[in-house]
């Protein structure tokens, strides 16, 4: 067993050559059980290989285990983790060096039975910090709060209503490349999860990775994903993809929260606009620190038939967000923080094939130009499947405030029977894109993080 000075002296060695390195942190401690049913995935993107280095870090920042592999140009790379680890014994979380700046990252866990199954993106230095918002607690909600820095770290939880704060604040320190994990309902016990909307964590010092694994909200067997939101002075929030009511077999609820982290009280605007052109527009005051939380269909009054489109929230000041779409006959649950708009897209996961797989992909055009777009599917290796290349409906236009919302392969009908590879998405203007993927039963459902191509990395599909 290597000591915590091993990962140490790695992170030191960063700052020597960090225009040519990147880091990644998957934010969540995962127990050795854990890690039989958890699978990493790395993308590359990047026009040369990429040589990575992959540690399992404890709570206390000690390295139980690390192995290297190179993924070539373009590729990806997807294990389990007790095939990259198999010898830790410990609880652990997982670290990434690679001297490559693309690299894209996610991780997924699931039970045997399949009755639960979601994951989230991977961080980097440019999306954690020093003031987080996990915007849902529910049920039983696991927090996980990595430190990913060379010095003791004091992190401070809050935990917050629908009007504000509802038990003092509590401190925990953690160790130099630490970690720490706890179920919020342990760690503020006088206060009545029923009535807990979020929790926030800052620190002072250094930045900090998290997320939260939520059991037992609006279904119950599976499981959502979220990961913690840097506090900022964003103002506006869209949701690429709302649904509700029946659609076959199933009954879509959306759930969105919308959290003031400002100081002061405001009014907040929330538009739905449907495929068919309907816009429902609703305002609500929320108080300083306040949530709010409800459905679509309470929230605008929606028609009982199946209603689907996008909706965009706006603010006086700072606020956070998500979405939460579940299934209430199949059962499954995915949990989607509001959605960012970026011309070159990475979904770095393909599930559509046996027994039952199958991936929805929703893109919308948000802004006041038409977007040309194409939808590009790769095998792990890198291959071209299929897109917009060679394949007439992997390339269409959005128009204006427009979305469109399909199983991947009505775009690119390669992809039937494909499980494993990628999906990239390019567009003339910036677009915003979600994908699930699920069982035909619906019994479980999980988010893939849309990914941005990093600024500088140049990335092209295969020629057909």
């Amino acid at each position: 067993m290597t000591s915590r000075l091993a990962i140490l002296i790695v992170l030191l060695a960063i700052p020597v050559v960090a225009n040519a390195h990147a880091e990644i942190f998957f934010p969540k401690l995962f127990s050795p059980a854990e890690l039989r049913t958890s699978g990493f995935v790395l993308l590359n993107p990047d026009p040369l290989t990429a040589n990575v280095s992959l540690y399992f870090v404890s709570s206390t920042g000690a390295v139980l285990g690390s192995m290297a592999s190179a993924i070539p140009a373009g590729s990806q790379f997807a294990h389990l983790g007790n095939e990259l680890f198999p010898e830790v014994t410990a609880n652990g979380w997982v670290y990434v060096l690679t001297d490559t700046e693309g690299m894209q990252a996610f991780w997924l866990s699931y039970n045997d039975d399949l009755t639960f199954l979601d994951g989230s993106a991977a961080n980097s230095y440019d999306t954690i910090g020093n003031d987080q918002v996990i915007p849902l607690v529910a049920g039983q909600t696991e927090l996980n709060v990595i430190n990913p820095n060379f010095l003791t770290l004091t992190i401070n939880i809050r935990l917050f209503g629908s009007n504000g704060e509802l038990a003092a604040s509590i401190s925990r320190n953690l160790s130099p490349a630490g970690a720490f994990q706890a179920q919020v309902s342990d760690l503020f016990p006088s206060a009545d999860i029923t009535l807990a909307r979020y929790v926030r964590i800052q620190t002072t010092l250094a930045t900090i990775a998290s997320c939260a694994v939520i059991r037992g909200y609006l279904v119950d067997r599976d499981s959502a994903v979220i990961n913690g939101i840097n506090v900022s002075n964003r103002t506006q929030l869209t949701f690429p993809h709302v649904i509700n009511g029946g659609l076959g077999a199933a009954n879509y609820t959306t759930i969105l929260g919308v959290t003031n982290v400002s100081a002061s009280s405001q009014t907040v605007t929330m538009n739905f606009k449907t495929d068919s052109g309907n816009v429902f527009t609703v305002t609500r005051t929320i108080p300083p620190g306040g949530s709010l939380r409800d459905t679509a269909s309470g929230l605008f009054s929606l028609p009982l038939d199946f209603q689907s489109g996008w909706m965009d929230v706006r603010s006086t000041s700072s606020i956070v967000g998500f979405a939460a779409y579940a299934d209430t006959v199949g059962g499954g649950i995915a949990v989607v923080p509001a959605g960012r708009s970026e011309s070159n897209i990475f979904f770095s996961h393909i599930a559509n094939g046996p027994p039952e797989w199958q991936t929805g992909i929703a893109l919308l055009n948000a802004g006041s130009n038409i977007a040309n777009v194409e939808v590009y599917a790769l095998n792990a290796s890198g291959g071209l499947l299929g897109g917009g290349a060679n394949v007439a409906t992997a390339r269409f236009t959005l128009q204006p405030g427009t979305k469109v919302a399909k199983v991947i392969d009505e775009f690119i009908p390669q992809t039937q029977d494909v499980n494993g590879g990628f999906v990239y998405v390019t567009a003339d203007v910036p677009i915003i894109g979600i994908e699930l993927f699920y069982p035909r039963d619906l019994k479980v459902l999980s988010n893939v993080a849309a990914a941005r191509l990093v600024p500088g990395v140049a990335y092209r599909p295969p020629s057909p």
